[in-house]
């Protein structure tokens, strides 16, 4: 059987003193891992937790956020992380969509518990870290009396071991299915594109554990042999410390963390000598911020592309691709073994190489459904092939391009205008650190294009040299209309641009809402 519990126990097996997993200077062995997992599972069960139901997990990550991972997989229920960033009235609708018997949330989250738990309906057990409500039982307290002996309740490879939540930009979060059959294949897939991880090997988990790059990697590590290293979050000066001290071999990053990185005052010195590989993906990365990070990071890089509703990766830009200069520096690379993409125009067509249209794919890791919303199950998987609303093309050797969200396709005068390729632009001018290309109302052509643009510190560029920059290098319709300076711009957790933030303001009142 191959399950998410298999992958410890295997490693448990191969080496079991081996190191599994360090956080904040606490370490843990394979086999003290899969005992404590165990200890978990069991303690789930007693609380009542059934194969196939969902248990909740709400705090930043660490090591016994892990331990619960792997214990929910060996209960046989449905691993269910909640966004950290979320609102009380969110959270509480997460949980309760999921059903959830059993919810873990971890100190800093406990106000926010408190404030909704008599909303939580299906809720049985509070389990907390840190101190806290009487009424909530202690992590100690619900582990520590619990048999350490395996269940083994691990459901079929079919069933639904996780249900991650998609960021819910339009409308209620939707949970995304993902089986064991697709976690499984989804290591695979990762350990085949990056390569070179060996057993005792130095992984950094610093992406947020509630989304697939922060899960699913630690779980792609985990199946490798690999020791992870696990952060609460993304911090900069954390990273930059924690890559020489702890030898961190691999990671993986969003294009914005990489971005803070490489501004951080202490990069220039900072020692990468460890780091063989970062994989990096989640949102379009600008040209010139990779050929940066070639120059700093001198490590392989490896660009990978997927959905929460893909398991992640199912396309690989291998580092062989990463040359400055090319055009393929642009491409977020191939499909994968076993997966298969298509650029589908308006009417359901094929479009030509070339020709922008939905990215479409097929394949091992597509997720089972969006959780008990079946007409958007329907209309997001369609003959076998997912609809990721994103906007991209194939050229004549299958290399993808990603445009942007179709959703965030600005039409200005009847023309096409794809924000990422207009901020790709900006952001190789020098005095940019950051910036967001949105739509805004304009009377004449219906959308006009608008930069939001954060300086790099003691800059002084202005609007219209921006603008002035840009000609000769798109389209003159492509070109900013009015550019903005901000301070930073709002991003989720993971590094994606809030561009519905952005919008609110200049689309307030009108008709038309751009989502």
């Amino acid at each position: 059987m191959k399950t998410v519990a298999e992958i410890l126990r295997w490693r448990a097996r191969l080496a079991p003193e081996r190191e599994a997993l360090w956080h904040a200077g606490r370490s843990i062995t394979y086999a003290e891992l899969d005992r404590r997992a165990s200890q978990v599972a069991n303690a789930l069960l007693a609380a009542g937790v059934q194969p196939g139901d969902r248990v909740c997990v709400l705090d930043k990550g660490h090591d016994e956020f892990i331990e619960v991972m792997f214990g929910i997989a060996k209960a046989g229920g449905v691993y269910t992380p909640v966004n950290w960033r979320l609102a009380p009235p969110e959270i509480a609708y997460v949980v309760n969509d999921a059903e959830a018997k059993v919810l873990f949330v971890g100190e800093a989250f406990h106000p926010a518990v408190a404030a909704i738990e008599s909303e939580l309906a299906k809720v049985r057990v509070i389990v907390r870290w840190g101190e806290g409500s009487n009424t909530w039982s202690t992590y100690a307290d619900f582990v520590g009396e619990a048999s350490a002996s395996d269940p083994r309740c691990d459901t079929a490879e079919d069933e639904t071991a996780w249900q991650l939540y998609t960021s819910g930009t339009t409308g209620h979060p939707k949970g995304a299915e993902l089986t064991h059959a697709n976690l499984v294949e989804v290591t695979n897939v990762i350990a085949m594109g990056i390569g070179g991880v060996r057993p005792g090997d130095s992984g950094l988990v610093c992406m947020p554990l509630y989304h697939i790059g922060g899960s699913g990697w630690a779980l792609a590590l985990f199946a490798a042999g690999a020791r992870l290293v696990v952060t609460r979050e993304a911090d900069p000066t954390e990273i930059l410390r924690l890559i020489p001290e702890e030898q961190v071999h691999h990671t993986f990053f969003v294009p914005a963390l990489m971005n803070f990185l490489l501004q951080h005052p202490d990069c220039a010195q900072a020692d990468f000598s460890s780091l063989e590989t970062i994989l990096y993906g989640a949102s379009p990365i600008p040209e010139e911020l990779l050929v940066r990070s070639l120059e700093t990071f001198q490590c392989r890089l490896v660009q990978a592309y997927g959905l929460t509703e893909t398991t992640g990766a199912v396309v690989l830009l291998p580092h062989e691709d990463h040359v400055p200069g090319s055009p393929r520096l642009r491409s977020c690379g191939l499909p994968v073994f076993g997966s298969e993409i298509r650029i589908l125009a308006g009417d359901g067509r094929p479009c030509p190489p070339g020709t922008v249209g939905e990215i479409c794919m097929s394949g091992p890791t597509i997720m089972k459904g969006y959780w008990n919303r079946p007409e958007a199950t329907a209309e997001s998987i369609r003959d076998g092939w997912f609809h990721s609303g994103d906007a991209g093309y194939l050229d004549d050797e299958g290399y993808l391009y990603i445009h942007d969200r179709v959703k965030d396709m600005i039409v200005s005068g009847g023309e096409n205008v794809y924000p990422a390729e207009v901020e790709s632009v900006l952001f190789s001018h020098p005095d940019v650190a950051d910036v967001a290309v949105i739509g805004v109302p304009d009377e004449r052509w219906g959308e006009a294009v608008k930069a939001v643009v954060v300086l790099a510190p003691g800059a002084s560029v202005d609007a219209q040299q921006l603008v002035d920059y840009c000609q000769g290098k798109i389209a003159g319709y492509k070109r900013p209309r009015s550019i903005d300076f901000i301070d930073a711009l709002p991003r989720n957790p993971t590094g994606k641009i809030l561009k519905r933030e952005l919008r609110e303001p200049y689309w307030e009142g009108k008709d038309r809402q751009v989502s």
